[in-house]
């Protein structure tokens, strides 16, 4: 999880992987909104997880790209666990219409 600049100063996850970033200008991300409306391409976070300061959902529905220069360099707090990962890889299926 990592602060960037989108519509406003908000967190983001990072899931492009570390060899395109090297390279690439910009970062593929999901961007997290505070208004915890449920869907099912939405991943609810806690308070805490990832070192988010308020309980947010990953919007799995707006992948999009930032500028590198759009997303600060230092992660928020520790990664996700691993089943969450999974939650989220799930959410992205379904909002490109893989059936899961």
């Amino acid at each position: 999880m990592y602060w960037a600049r989108l519509d406003k100063r908000r967190p983001v996850l990072v899931i492009s992987t570390d060899a395109r970033n090297d390279r690439a200008g910009d970062l593929i991300v999901i961007p997290c909104s505070t208004n915890l409306r449920e869907a099912p391409t939405h991943v609810h976070l806690r308070r805490g997880e990832g070192g988010l300061p308020h309980a947010c959902v990953l919007k799995c529905e707006q992948i999009t790209t930032l500028s590198r220069y759009d997303v600060e360099r230092m992660p928020i707090g520790s990664g996700l666990t691993t089943a969450r990962i999974a939650e989220v890889e799930r959410a992205v299926l379904r909002a490109i219409g893989v059936p899961i």
